[in-house]
């Protein structure tokens, strides 16, 4: 269903995930023009999009530019081309391109000087999840901008989230999921491959999935309240008792011939709280010697 209003956008730069936005908020309803540094591209889009070869014509008489670029710094050598941004003063622009916190305080400082609106966004999704339930769009800025665009952005993810005005939160929060992510899949990539070298079918692992998610999930529920009090005493396991774990898994990787830095790493990052006193407290006491570093 088209919307009552539609509004009119633009999306800046068609890869994989800037063609799937720009053909979302078509869908929708919404007039989208594209650009792309390489015209073909964006002419490829289709999907009822416009293309641009010109980006100032482009942007021109549009309310929304939403931006996804390999990284900012391309962004910035964009904007800072003759003519562009004094075109897009008076817009409100969605930064969808990934990057730091810092990165983002960037931005708005320019958007700030320039007479530009600015939000900046993190998605969390691959291009074919855009536009379904399987989408989710951290936004930070302006909250009152975010409420007046929220109907308009609804139509990349339903799932839109506005996180904070703090300009960097929606890339501190989409960085946070994505180590975890990161670092939980390479963990369990190398227990398969644990297995593997011990001949157990790796399948057997994985079967046992709910297992070790349960335990992430059980540990996460339990460092949120302890960070919040700054208290990690408990009777549950103490984090002597997590170190021997990581030192056999250390143990079974150099036997097997695997590659053990990965394990090593946790054992180190483990000891380090050991060696900060904190051997009796529970496993989130790790917390407290990453954030000193």
């Amino acid at each position: 269903m088209a919307p009552s209003s539609p509004t009119k956008i633009a999306v800046i730069g068609c890869g994989l995930m800037g063609s799937a936005l720009a053909r979302a908020f078509a869908a929708a309803g919404h007039e989208v023009a594209v650009w792309n540094r390489t015209p073909s591209k964006a002419k490829a889009v289709g999907g009822g999009t416009l293309a641009f070869e010109n980006l100032i014509e482009a942007v021109s008489g549009r309310e929304l530019v939403v931006v996804s670029l390999c990284n900012y710094a391309a962004c910035f050598e964009l904007f800072s081309s003759k003519g562009v941004t004094s075109a897009l003063a008076g817009k409100t622009l969605v930064q969808l391109t990934s990057g730091s916190p810092a990165d983002a305080r960037s931005g708005l400082e320019w958007a700030a000087g320039n007479g530009v609106e600015y939000l900046d966004a993190a998605i969390l999704a691959y291009p074919s999840f855009v536009a379904t339930d399987y989408a989710t769009v951290f936004y930070a800025g302006s909250r009152a901008v975010f409420d007046r665009h929220l109907g308009t952005l609804q139509a990349i993810a339903r799932n839109s989230l506005y996180v904070d005005e703090k300009i960097g939160s929606a890339a501190t929060l989409d960085c946070a999921i994505l180590e975890a992510y990161y670092g939980g899949s390479l963990a369990f990539l190398h227990a398969a491959a644990m297995c593997k070298a011990e001949g157990l079918d790796p399948k057997i692992f994985f079967s046992q999935k709910s297992s070790f998610l349960g335990l992430i999930s059980v540990t996460a529920d339990a460092a949120q309240g302890m960070i919040e009090r700054n208290d990690f005493s408990g009777d549950q396991c103490s984090l002597n008792t997590h170190v021997a774990a990581i030192e056999h898994i250390v143990r079974l990787s150099k036997d097997a011939r695997l590659s053990a830095r990965f394990p090593t790493e946790l054992l180190d990052n483990y000891k380090r709280a050991l060696g900060a006193g904190l051997g009796d407290k529970e496993l989130p006491a790790v917390f407290r010697t990453l954030v000193q570093d």
